[in-house]
């Protein structure tokens, strides 16, 4: 069984596997492959754009990871559950511009206001957001996805707060709700043909 853990810090070289972890995780994921056809520049994009996430998530969320850095994911506690422009810019999101070819930035940014929107007004109260979870595809189907969020959630719980997701996979709805989750809104993904599943897990009452 992987090893769950928190990570707090990330050297250089670990930082880059994550951010390949993530990025071959998510290379078939369908708006990715929508929004950006060339595989290569797809795959160039994502590390780069993972990289500055991850780097994000450490100064302001939970990067959980399985052992080897199989398996990563992205969480934000209640306070910082809305990307804040400013801590993104204190994190180096304007060096992005350099680094990722305009035309992808662009629409990867229209994709992003698209999800923020929803988030915002469909959870308009205090909440945990699952931002980001992914498995090197040499270590998929192995229960280190269902590990890591049964972890996380485990510790959520304590603090009775809802969790909020979104996924783009019919199969990862299936998923979610085996973990408490219910979709809370469906509608297709703007300049694709894939559905954004939006769901909450509400914290369970005490009898």
């Amino acid at each position: 069984m992987s090893e769950i853990q928190k990570l707090t810090s990330l050297s250089n070289d670990q930082l880059k596997l994550a951010s390949e972890v993530l990025s071959n995780a998510f290379q078939e994921d369908p708006v990715f492959s929508k929004l950006i056809p060339n595989g290569k520049e797809r795959h160039k994009t994502l590390f780069k754009i993972f990289k500055f996430q991850i780097k994000y998530c450490l100064k302001h969320g939970v990067v959980l990871s399985a052992s080897n850095l199989k398996g990563i994911s992205l969480w934000y506690p209640p306070k910082n559950a809305l990307i804040s422009i400013w801590k993104s810019i204190k994190s180096g999101s304007l060096s992005l511009i350099f680094k990722i070819k305009w035309k992808n930035l662009h629409i990867l940014r229209k994709n992003d206001d698209f999800c923020e929107d929803l988030h915002k007004k469909l959870v308009p109260i205090p909440h945990w957001y699952l931002s980001t979870i992914g498995i090197d595809p040499k270590h998929q189907s192995k229960g280190i996805g269902r590990r890591m969020l049964s972890f996380m959630i485990n510790q959520i719980a304590k603090d009775h707060k809802i969790i909020y997701l979104e996924t783009n996979s019919k199969r990862n709805v299936k998923l979610y709700k085996r973990f408490g989750f219910r979709n809370l809104h469906k509608v297709l993904t703007p300049r694709t043909n894939t559905y954004h599943w939006s769901m909450i897990r509400c914290p369970i009452k005490k009898k």
